[in-house]
């Protein structure tokens, strides 16, 4: 009789190769949480916050909030798992922790004309967003919605793909984002 066994690789690679090579090494926060059973773990301001809003109705907490992105090309990206750009935004997605259901999308492409244009920004504000993520800062869409939302302008998926600068940059943007607005209220 034969014993077979399991070969498990030692390698890893040093931080420094490993940033060299274009990864991102991610560090937590530390009054950073996850999810609520982290919560009974870990004991900070920000777990007696969720704590509270699980009490809220499910309509009010933030996480209920809607996303909009504005960037050219989306279309052919969206739900199409053959493309990496999907990929990579399901990451974001997962990341953030939001939901699938409350990102909504304009493919600045297609927004060609100015009735487009201002259907479009009309249909923005009726959701009643914060501010809109836009990775097409030169379409003239993303001009006019500064006028009632906050645009905050971030890497496009493509950039994001080539260059771990710009995923770090977007990361950075949208926390920032969402921390001075949580300040707000």
């Amino acid at each position: 009789m034969s014993k077979s066994t399991k070969a498990t690789s030692k390698t890893t690679l040093s931080n420094a190769l490993f940033e060299q090579i274009g990864g991102v090494n991610w560090q937590f926060r530390p009054d950073f949480v996850l999810n609520t059973a982290d919560a009974t773990t870990h004991v900070s301001p920000v777990t007696e916050e969720v704590s509270s809003l699980e009490t809220l109705e499910p309509d009010t907490t933030p996480d209920a909030r809607t996303v909009v992105v504005l960037g050219q090309g989306l279309d052919d990206i969206w739900q199409n798992e053959a493309q990496q750009a999907w990929l990579l935004w399901q990451n974001i997605v997962q990341v953030f922790d939001w939901d699938d259901a409350q990102i909504v999308f304009f493919d600045t492409a297609h927004l060609a004309s100015e009735e487009m244009i201002f259907t479009t920004m009309e249909e923005v504000i009726e959701l009643g967003v914060d501010w809109v993520l836009s990775m097409d800062e030169e379409h003239a869409l993303s001009d006019m919605l500064q006028e009632g939302v906050q645009v905050v302008q971030v890497p496009d998926l493509e950039s994001m793909l080539m260059d771990p600068y710009a995923k770090q940059t977007f990361y950075n943007t949208v926390v920032s984002t969402a921390g001075l607005l949580s300040a707000r209220s």
